[in-house]
């Protein structure tokens, strides 16, 4: 994530933050989540790009262990004042993960949500590896990819075009699988659309 979006993020945590908690886990993920938590319903999960923590919460609530990781401060902040006895918060980022690779902790449950369209293609590759070398055998990996935006949205938070095709290739290569791949239309904004891209590490 480049420094003028994480910057752009925390100048506007609360108003983001509020934007983020009107939504429900539940209706943002619905498209993934009985997949995944029909295979397990709670183990280790690490939510990459946390933001408002409303995500990390409710995987928490669900008896999941939760890391949950935010460059932005301002984010970060926010969300901790309402969860930090629930979540382990960590300030870290994609691509590297410099400071969450050195831990000891590997995941069941990686999720990455409306993050990757901030990450330059050119850096994709390398997040990927970073990601499924924290995940554990038969761990899921979600990243959810944002199809359109506006001029005003790309300057602002620095957005660049994704691929589910580019996604899978760059998975495959870091040794993990496909499960599921589903678009779905933005409740809001009709001009964006959403695709959840589940991943594994085979046995």
């Amino acid at each position: 994530m480049f420094l003028s979006t994480v910057d752009y993020y925390t100048e506007n945590a609360a108003q983001l933050s509020g934007r983020y908690l009107s939504r429900s886990a539940q209706l943002v993920h619905g498209d993934w989540l009985a997949a995944v938590c029909a295979k397990q319903a709670s183990g280790r999960a690490c939510d990459v790009g946390a933001g408002s923590g409303r995500d990390a919460l409710w995987l928490a609530s669900h008896g999941w262990s939760v890391v949950a990781v935010e460059p932005s401060a301002g984010m970060r902040d926010l969300a901790m004042r309402e969860n930090s006895g629930q979540i382990h918060w960590v300030d870290d980022c994609l691509p590297d993960l410099a400071v969450l690779s050195l831990l000891p902790d590997r995941f069941d449950l990686i999720l990455v949500s409306a993050v990757w369209q901030h990450l330059a293609p050119a850096s994709r590759a390398s997040a990927m590896r970073a990601l499924g070398n924290l995940l554990l055998p038969q761990g899921n990996l979600v990243i959810t990819l944002r199809h359109g935006s506006d001029d005003a949205e790309n300057t602002l938070r620095g957005f660049f075009g994704v691929s589910a095709q580019q996604l899978e290739e760059q998975a495959l290569v870091a040794g993990l699988a496909p499960v599921l791949c589903r678009c779905r239309d933005d409740d809001a904004r009709a001009h964006i659309q959403w695709e959840s891209c589940v991943f594994t590490r085979p046995v």
